[in-house]
């Protein structure tokens, strides 16, 4: 972590950029697996994430930097320091909502294929985000995908 010593009236920024406030384009070489010589404290395979950035990912994320800094420097910034994507924005498509087993993880109702009694319940589902924050959509599909699993318990197919 770099220190900064601000020894007069100047003003020092940190210009972080996860998307750089667009979305990123979906990637079928992007996913997660598992690791079968690496395991958690429970001996389950520990999840190896692959992500390549699309280049309009870079290109997106470079405007943003730079628009970011016209901004700071018009407000009196004399320095500005770009920080790497973080990981921890609202990751999405890690198993892809779809009809067929052959290129999704779960249906419409967010069960998955391979698993009948599995359902995914988080933004995973989405290849891409539709708006800047997926967590209303992520929950109307929860209620909506309650509802559907109630029907199907009382129908005793799951």
């Amino acid at each position: 972590m770099a220190k900064f010593e601000q020894t007069d009236d100047s003003v020092v920024v940190i210009i972080g950029s996860g998307a750089g406030g667009g979305t990123l384009v979906p990637r079928e070489s992007n996913r997660v697996t598992l690791n079968p010589n690496v395991k958690d404290k429970y001996g389950n395979p520990a999840p190896n994430v692959h992500f390549d950035d699309h280049d309009n990912d870079v290109a997106m994320r470079n405007h943003a930097f730079r628009q970011g800094e016209r901004v700071y420097q018009a407000a009196g910034a004399i320095k500005t320091f770009r920080t790497p994507p973080y990981p921890s924005t609202h990751n999405l498509g890690t198993c892809r909502m779809g009809a067929k087993a052959s290129d999704s993880v779960c249906n419409a109702y967010g069960q998955t294929h391979d698993v009948p009694n599995l359902f995914i319940s988080d933004g995973s589902q989405f290849t891409t985000g539709g708006a800047e924050n997926p967590t209303l959509t992520i929950v109307t599909l929860a209620i909506r995908q309650a509802d559907h699993i109630a029907k199907q318990m009382s129908a005793r197919t799951i």
